[in-house]
């Protein structure tokens, strides 16, 4: 699965710990597990904004990614997060994002972040910006999407 090397490279997916679960062409999961650097309120225990703003936006350009025919850089355009209530310590938290819409130069994204099923912590729309496969090295869609690299995950 491409989108496991996809996030390979990028720091802050492994400084906070992000995993994979499942991704296809219009929905991504991510999980991150619980960490004590995640904590942003260490008297009511609750994890930073920054850390669901990450993760929310990494999931959701992940599945821009995945929607698109080849890889092409799609910086975010637009980042807008509903925090709906706190995330707890000592929980994963989880990260659902889909496709709203692709068009030739933004992808539509939503995501929705929760540490138990049915209860949202943070929902956000995230749109991202498409430079064009003609931007991006064909060597990079390769490297990350060739299902010849499959079996190196």
């Amino acid at each position: 699965m491409g989108v496991k090397r996809f996030i390979a490279v990028l720091p802050q997916c492994q400084a906070l710990g992000m995993r994979v679960e499942s991704a296809d062409h219009e929905h991504v999961l991510f999980s991150l597990p619980f960490a004590e650097c995640h904590i942003g309120n260490s008297r009511k225990q609750l994890i930073h904004g920054g850390v669901i703003a990450t993760l929310l936006d990494t999931a959701c350009g992940s599945v821009a990614v995945c929607a698109l025919p080849r890889f092409e850089m799609c910086p975010t355009l637009d980042l807008r997060i509903d925090h709906l209530r706190p995330a707890v310590a000592g929980k994963a938290l989880y990260c659902r994002a889909s496709i709203v819409q692709v068009t030739p130069r933004i992808v539509f994204t939503e995501g929705v972040v929760y540490q138990e099923k049915g209860r949202p912590v943070s929902r956000a729309v995230a749109n991202f910006m498409r430079l064009g496969a003609g931007k991006t090295p064909v060597e990079m869609d390769e490297a990350l999407f060739s299902p010849n690299n499959e079996g190196e995950e």
